[in-house]
């Protein structure tokens, strides 16, 4: 039987999505007690104590913030703590990968930022070591992609997996946003001069990806693509403009009777003129100029199917998903809103299965934290910045082809 205590686990990374998202989200975790923080200087550490200590301390109303560690001697002190099951990883993309090993070797079970690396083949080794040497013992990965546990787009998912909705004959995707320079969340110098593909088109992009497989009943398997650099402090790129295509073979017959209206021809000779499939349009791109909210197109999956449309529209902090039937089909008017909750999601979730590992017991929950399936999200983007007009398969840059 599994145990009700918390997990005790180290906080990794001192940064504004670990003050501004992971600390608030902690809050309402019970299952993860974060005992110590950990960056590489004492400055930086002590802030994120100091935060974690103005709302209210973790776990829910201590009198103080957590522990604090820095450097590579404080990292090494709480790896070594048999106290300490996990660590929840928030760091800069290129600093992760040797962390997590560390964290492996030290027999923790860890939680890490999406994406998985720089590029799939430094993600393709970290999951291949995972599998061949702490899989085996038990020790539990779990990669925080929080669009991924986004509970709206699981609603979203169900809602275009009902036989009454029908096939989805196309969708968009659209996102884009603006950044100044020297803005907060651009102003470090791992992202100003970044050592890994795409810039915020990675680290960004990641998340739709996420989105389009967790929503899609069928996610795309090839990407026909552009990227552009329209703001030269967005370096290396700042757009991706691409068509995304189906499995091949996955094409249907077209939907609905024949006409009944009266004409010359075969009507089976027009209908082979063409098929169905599941095609969509992608804009990903942070280079629009300063403009009202107001102003901007919202951003936003939106899915025809065969008897309905759908739209998921992300708000920022919240969600909204509306199914609209189409006249005389059998679907049925659907509407949720929500606030964004993944990053609280996920890490209850990995709370549940750290705890079941400790307890030598089965987690039968639903892993929407798998590497694999964060490897893909990190192949969709790297197909599209390399596809440069040509057709890549998505699958086939997650193998590494």
């Amino acid at each position: 039987m599994t145990s009700t205590q918390p997990v005790t686990a180290a906080l990794l990374g001192s940064g504004l999505f670990a003050t501004n998202s992971y600390l608030p989200a902690l809050r309402e975790v019970p299952n993860l007690h974060i005992s110590t923080v950990w960056s590489r200087s004492e400055a930086s550490a002590s802030k994120l104590q100091a935060a974690a200590a103005a709302l209210g301390g973790l776990p829910h109303g201590a009198a103080t913030g957590p522990a604090v560690a820095f450097g590579d001697e404080g990292l090494a002190a709480l790896l070594a703590d048999d106290a300490i099951h996990a660590v929840v990883l928030v760091l800069p993309i290129t600093a992760q990968p040797g962390i997590i090993r560390r964290a492996w070797a030290a027999g923790k079970h860890v939680i890490s930022e999406k994406p998985l690396g720089r590029d799939v083949a430094e993600a393709r080794a970290l999951i291949d070591e995972w599998e061949r040497e702490y899989r085996p013992q038990g020790i539990v990965w779990r990669v925080a992609e929080n669009y991924a546990h986004e509970p709206l787009l699981h609603y979203a998912a169900g809602l275009l997996a009902a036989p009454e909705v029908g096939d989805v004959l196309y969708y968009r995707l659209h996102f884009e946003t603006m950044l100044p320079d020297g803005a907060s969340y651009h102003a470090t110098t791992w992202r100003t001069v970044p050592e890994y593909q795409g810039g915020f088109l990675l680290d960004g992009g990641v998340h739709w990806a996420a989105l389009l497989r967790t929503v899609l009943p069928t996610p795309p398997a090839r990407l026909i693509a552009h990227k552009s650099l329209h703001r030269a402090h967005m370096v290396p790129h700042d757009t991706i403009t691409a068509l995304a295509l189906p499995p091949r073979g996955s094409e249907v017959a077209p939907h609905g009777a024949a006409t009944t209206v009266g004409g010359t021809g075969d009507p089976a000779a027009l209908l082979a003129a063409g098929r169905s499939q599941a095609t969509g349009t992608i804009i990903l791109s942070w280079a629009i100029p300063d403009t009202p909210r107001a102003s901007r197109p919202p951003n936003e999956l939106y899915v025809v199917a065969e008897h309905a449309t759908l739209r998921l529209v992300n708000h920022g902090r919240s969600w909204t998903v509306e199914l609209t039937p189409g006249a005389g089909t059998p679907a049925k008017a659907a509407f949720k809103e929500g606030k964004v909750s993944g990053v609280e999601a996920e890490l209850a979730a990995f709370g549940d299965a750290v705890r079941a590992a400790v307890d030598g017991a089965h987690d039968a929950q639903t892993n929407f934290g798998s590497p694999e399936d964060a490897l893909w999200d990190l192949a969709f983007i790297q197909a599209a910045l390399g596809s440069d007009g040509r057709e890549v398969s998505i699958e086939g840059v997650a193998r590494g082809e």
